[in-house]
């Protein structure tokens, strides 16, 4: 008996090995590959499932929330595929192909709602501002103050002290510091600092109050992206660029 309990320990060593490496948990990059390699075969369902189980272990990234867009745009859910469209873009807002399958997905979208026009110049710096991002002008300020900083001190140092020249080298560099806040500000508000959501209903009736009692002010459809003003338990206030507005269900969109 005694000469076969070497034999059952090592059996049991193997058991346990073989079960805790059958019941190990998928890492989620390896969650993230095999929804990629489901959807390369076609089963979108599959790895829509497999980008939803990424984004449950709290990740926050561009090209899980992308993937997730083009599985639902495939599945032909055009309200959820916006909307995780819409949080890439929030994530990486210079990314190309973000924008583009954002912008092919809106043209798909029964509502056509504009923004008011604004001028030639502006409607160019938003442009501008929207592909560099909050946070590469985050970056071009902060070495902007740092060679600020750098020409203070050293004038500081010198014995002639500032000259003529040194003055109105700081004056320029302020001068661009200040307009690096106001469009970094700016591109913030527009881009993270306005909460957005979108309907995924086919078709949701705007009302004038939070509740089923008020008139209906207006109706809005599928994959149209809301501006958020407020929000009372079950309702949410919404706007639309072209400013209408009006109180919907909070389980008729989803928060980008």
């Amino acid at each position: 008996m005694t000469g076969r309990l070497p034999l059952v320990l090592l059996l049991l060593a193997t058991l346990a090995v073989a079960a805790s490496s059958a019941t190990r948990a998928e890492t989620p990059e390896e969650i993230f590959g095999r929804g990629n390699d489901a959807y390369a075969k076609g089963d979108f369902q599959a790895a829509e499932e497999a980008y939803r189980t990424v984004l449950k272990y709290g990740i926050a990234d561009a090209r899980v929330e992308y993937n997730l867009g083009n599985a639902a745009f495939r599945l032909g859910r055009l309200g959820e595929a916006i909307l995780h469209y819409e949080r890439a873009f929030r994530l990486a807002p210079t990314d190309a192909d973000v924008a583009a399958n954002l912008a092919l997905a809106r043209s798909r979208c029964f509502d056509r709602v504009e923004a008011p026009e604004v001028a030639g110049p502006l409607r160019l710096a938003r442009s501008v501002q929207d592909r560099v991002g909050p946070d590469r002008q985050a970056l071009a300020l902060l070495a902007l103050w740092w060679i600020v900083a750098g020409l203070v001190a050293w004038r500081s140092s010198r014995p002639a002290g500032w000259n003529a020249a040194a003055g109105w080298t700081l004056s320029g560099l302020l001068f661009l510091g200040c307009l690096g806040i106001v469009s970094w500000y700016t591109t913030w508000n527009r881009l993270e600092g306005t909460r957005l959501a979108v309907v995924l209903e086919p078709t949701v009736e705007v009302l004038a109050g939070a509740g089923t009692n008020n008139a209906t002010v207006f109706t809005v459809h599928e994959g149209l992206s809301v501006s958020v003003r407020q929000e009372q338990r079950e309702w949410v206030q919404v706007s639309l660029p072209n400013g209408l507005h009006g109180w919907v269900p909070r389980d008729a969109l989803g928060f980008v």
